[in-house]
């Protein structure tokens, strides 16, 4: 049996995944569905929405690339130069972002991380502002871990689970909203001539429009791989 989440969790399926996308940017970025653009996404985040973004490490091995705090008080992070685990005070609003997100992986998981709070905090606040009022813990939060939980135990997923999975879905897609990336495809292929002969198409020539795709959209290759398969722009 599919586990259920709660009434606080909003109710959205994975076909919706682009129109939430779209609110998201028409509220905070309308400009980007207007015009294909690298979303600023640290701008949106901080001038747009309000959030306090800053770079500290969350744990020692980097399973958690970021956090978002949706109360104030006190949470742990770790300080990598006396190698230990501190508490730091912290105000409602906060997004943490572990800067190995850069050092470790690229500047594409950066903004695609970002993206992922900026959705927890648009659409789940009011899931955690309502849980505070239920627990005795100093800070309301959630981190975003680097293991996404398998679609395949849906049916034991918690509220947290189905959270996550919506902020992982969506994230991409407002970075690479639907419309403007499939625009770009037809550019970046127009620009090279390829059109519908089938003879021209190689993998050298999906490894370009991929590499083409991330460096414009800024984001790392493997989403906008991903991107072009959900949205049937696959060259091949």
């Amino acid at each position: 049996m599919l586990a259920i989440p709660s009434r606080l969790v909003p109710q959205i399926s994975k076909s919706n995944f682009d129109d939430e996308a779209n609110v998201f940017l028409q509220k905070f970025y309308p400009d980007a569905l207007i015009t294909p653009m690298a979303v600023p996404i640290t701008y949106v985040a901080r001038h747009m929405m309000g959030l306090r973004v800053v770079e500290r490490h969350l744990t020692e091995d980097f399973s958690i690339l970021g956090q978002m705090c949706f109360t104030s008080g006190f949470t742990e992070i770790y300080d990598k130069e006396n190698d230990e685990y501190k508490l730091v005070k912290v105000r409602y609003g906060t997004m943490i972002i572990d800067p190995d997100t850069i050092s470790k992986r690229n500047n594409g998981c950066k903004n695609n991380t970002i993206a992922h709070e900026c959705f927890h905090w648009h659409k789940h606040r009011d899931y955690y502002i309502a849980e505070s009022n239920h627990t005795s813990d100093l800070l309301i939060k959630h981190r975003c871990d680097y293991k996404a939980s398998s679609e395949f135990a849906q049916s034991k997923w918690t509220d947290e689970d189905w959270m996550e999975w919506q902020a992982r879905g969506i994230a991409p897609r407002i970075l690479m909203p639907r419309d403007s990336f499939i625009t770009m495809v037809e550019r970046f292929l127009n620009e090279r001539n390829v059109g519908n002969n089938i003879y021209k198409k190689s993998d050298s020539l999906n490894n370009w429009l991929i590499n083409s795709l991330a460096t414009f959209f800024q984001v790392s290759k493997k989403s906008a791989e991903i991107r072009l398969e959900e949205t049937g722009c696959n060259i091949f």
